[in-house]
């Protein structure tokens, strides 16, 4: 018995990939239309289904961020707090412009909060460097300081004079002997 032309395995895959072009478009187009439109429940089912979550922020016109600055602020008992590069191996200095790669980490791991796993693991390895860099004691503290200068609407920049607002956070303090140790669980993120 043969299957009716209608159900054929071909039919089937033209229109599932139609249906599936169709939301990968939907998908391009900025959140806050998507979320106005009808389609907006039924696209993010979709999403979570196919686990087909797109982020298209690589072709935005404007950079969201228009600088970033991050350090690693080690107090060590009394003495003055000295900042530290982030980069490692090597606790280079961080600077945007060096590699998109390293900026594009930055972005999507400090501040993604599903992905504290890879935070905690960053700083397990930081605080193991600065450890056997042999200028901090075990007792030391250390902070990761992210400031990024979030780039302003145009309205903003015409209306208050500046081009972005920086916005830090930090992440610590921790003590380098605790968080530098692989057998302590570590610590939670905010």
């Amino acid at each position: 018995m043969h299957a009716s032309p209608l159900f054929s395995r071909k039919n089937v895959t033209v229109v599932f990939a139609a249906v599936h072009l169709v939301f990968l478009v939907f998908g391009m187009l900025p959140g806050r239309w998507r979320d106005h439109m009808h389609l907006s429940s039924p696209f993010n089912l979709y999403e979570r289904i196919t686990h087909c979550h797109q982020a298209w922020n690589m072709f935005e016109t404007i950079p969201n961020i228009n600088r970033m600055e991050a350090r690693l602020v080690v107090q060590d008992g009394t003495k003055k707090a000295r900042e530290e590069g982030v980069v490692l191996p090597g606790l280079r200095r961080f600077s945007q412009h060096d590699q998109v790669r390293l900026n594009n980490w930055m972005i999507n791991v400090i501040f993604d909060s599903s992905r504290g796993v890879f935070r905690e693991s960053y700083m397990r390895s930081a605080a193991q460097a600065l450890l056997r860099s042999g200028r901090y004691s075990p007792r030391a503290r250390m902070s990761l300081e992210v400031v990024p200068a979030y780039t302003r609407s145009l309205l903003g920049v015409r209306s208050l004079k500046e081009i972005a607002v920086e916005r830090p956070s930090v992440l610590g303090p921790f003590e380098l002997g605790t968080l530098g140790s692989k057998n302590t669980p570590a610590p939670s993120t905010p």
